[in-house]
């Protein structure tokens, strides 16, 4: 009876502590889908009782395209702080978790001391989105407040970072993309007209220009803004680009309805030779090589 007894508090903390990885698929909008027709899956692997890493990936014609990983360190049950390393952001978040009656979590993250999300979630590893989650810019202004049921976006509200209003019901991920008829090759040689015609010497100019915008239902563009800039002069002329890029979009759509989708386009100017510099596509990127 001693040795049983003892055997017990010994494996006790090992099934206590013990959690299975899992692995989680979501399909267009945030939708939860099966292993077989994602489009980002969330790997977690649990490392301990307290470190648990989660990576994110993109489904891609070859292979898993990694977007993110995020090392999740549980200080205690209700403060969670989380590394992440990605191409589009890295950095720490401090996410805080209220329980629920209804068996639901409200979680705040909190990015260098500052707000940044706060919302309702299903579950704590990963979050899965419920009812109204808010966004927040660094200096506190709403950034958006968007209505999620079972993760997936039904709809949401907008404001740029100096508090005017921006597009609402903006969509991220669609099942079809939106289309320009022209082709992407003459809306490359649009910009590069729009930048040749200032006259600057772009041999002085390093690094990347972001622009953003939104395809309406109807294919035109609105909310056309800069959301990572090189300097104004520069980033005039990338806004002058689209502003005057005629020709309407064919529009975004989910389960065959058209829906008004957010798009980035990056234009980088890279350093390469000294003896010339022209603006070729590479992966859907407009690069503008200079000496």
């Amino acid at each position: 009876m001693k040795t049983f007894v003892f055997l017990l508090l010994i494996l006790a903390p090992f099934l206590a502590f013990s959690q299975k990885d899992k692995t989680f698929y979501f399909g267009v909008n945030g939708k939860v889908a099966n292993a077989e027709e994602w489009v980002i899956k969330k790997e977690v692997d649990y490392k301990s009782k307290s470190k648990i890493k989660i990576t994110t990936f993109k489904s891609d014609e070859v292979k898993d395209k990694f977007l993110f990983a995020e090392r999740v360190s549980i200080i205690d049950n209700s403060t969670y702080e989380i590394k992440v390393k990605g191409d589009v952001f890295s950095g720490s978040v401090i996410r805080e978790f209220e329980n629920l009656d209804n068996g639901q979590f409200k979680f705040t993250d909190f990015q260098n001391g500052e707000l940044k999300r706060t919302g309702i979630s299903i579950s704590k590893i990963p979050l899965l989105f419920e009812r109204e989650v808010k966004e927040y810019y660094p200096d506190g202004n709403k950034k958006s407040i968007s209505v999620y049921k079972n993760n997936e976006l039904i709809s949401n509200k907008n404001w740029m970072e100096n508090g005017e209003k921006y597009i609402d019901n903006v969509f991220y991920s669609v099942e079809k993309d939106p289309l320009f008829p022209e082709g992407m090759g003459r809306l490359h040689t649009h910009i590069l007209k729009t930048f040749n015609n200032s006259g600057l010497d772009l041999t002085q100019a390093s690094g990347q220009i972001k622009v953003g915008f939104v395809v309406m239902e109807n294919g035109r563009l609105e909310g056309i803004r800069i959301e990572e800039g090189i300097n104004k002069t520069l980033d005039n002329l990338a806004l002058q680009a689209f502003h005057t890029l005629l020709g309407e979009w064919t529009p975004a759509q989910i389960e065959g309805k058209n829906v008004r989708c957010f798009q980035l386009f990056p234009i980088n100017f890279i350093y390469i030779k000294y003896e010339y510099d022209y603006v070729d596509l590479r992966g859907g990127r407009l690069y503008w090589e200079i000496n």
